[in-house]
């Protein structure tokens, strides 16, 4: 992984456009034969290839665990994070973020047969929850629906975590709703939905502090994509592919 510190990484004299992603993430990002960037591919790779494209840079991909993106890109480890990231205030305090490109919700993920599990409440009820470490799942267990700590597991990717409801090691998962169907589906598992007790999220694109050329760049291009409707033929276009490819 390269290391910068120039204070506007990503438009410097670097070839390289450096995005840091936590690739477990369907179908916002994931490892694949042959994705659209070397092994990776999804939706947010394919927004961040565009911004690329508009810089004028390669698109290059760091891989790492989801809890240390926000580290990474302010100290200039990457140029910019695009990982199906929620612009929450605490996370402000340390990036400046896009413009939203996405909204999302959370669900439960649960066994094809679970009826005792129909709402977040019910997760209250001695069940053992799963959830990916510092996703925003993780946040609502511990300290909305205040889970005890030995009632919840925590992994590094989705599609580890949701393997455990399969395995029957776990009752549920509380993940984003676009990665939790993509997984339930491939799993044979089902999807509880609960919209009182999740509330939609905006995903954003983090960038370093101070890096305002960078950060107009890329509202500029979420901007055009938004408007032409791309980033929402994307959306379709990978639920398509994802679905494809569980067949």
């Amino acid at each position: 992984m390269l290391f910068r510190s120039a204070a506007l990484a990503g438009c410097g004299s670097s070839d390289k456009l450096i995005m840091g992603t936590n690739a477990a993430f369907p179908p916002f990002e994931y490892t694949t034969s042959q994705g659209l960037v070397g092994e990776f591919d999804g939706i947010d790779v394919a927004i961040a290839n565009k911004i690329a494209e508009n810089v004028g840079k390669e698109l290059q991909i760091e891989d790492m665990e989801f809890d240390g993106l926000v580290a990474s890109v302010s100290t200039g480890k990457v140029d910019m994070v695009v990982a199906g990231m929620t612009a929450t205030d605490e996370r402000k305090q340390s990036v400046d973020f896009s413009d939203p490109y996405y909204v999302a919700s959370q669900v439960i993920v649960v066994a094809p047969d679970n009826t005792d599990i129909t709402s977040a409440e019910d997760l209250k009820n001695d069940k053992t929850v799963g959830v990916v470490l510092g996703y925003t799942g993780d946040n609502i267990v511990t300290n909305d629906l205040q889970l005890a700590e030995d009632k919840v597991t925590r992994a590094n990717r989705g599609i580890d975590i949701v393997q455990d409801v399969k395995n029957g090691k776990l009752d549920a998962v509380v993940i984003d709703s676009a990665t939790g169907k993509a997984l339930a589906e491939k799993n044979g598992l089902k999807i509880v939905e609960d919209p009182q007790a999740f509330e939609t999220e905006e995903y954003a694109i983090a960038v370093k502090k101070g890096n305002t050329e960078l950060l107009d760049k890329i509202n500029e291009t979420l901007s055009e994509m938004k408007a032409s409707g791309e980033i929402e033929q994307l959306a379709m276009e990978y639920d398509e592919k994802l679905a494809e490819n569980n067949q």
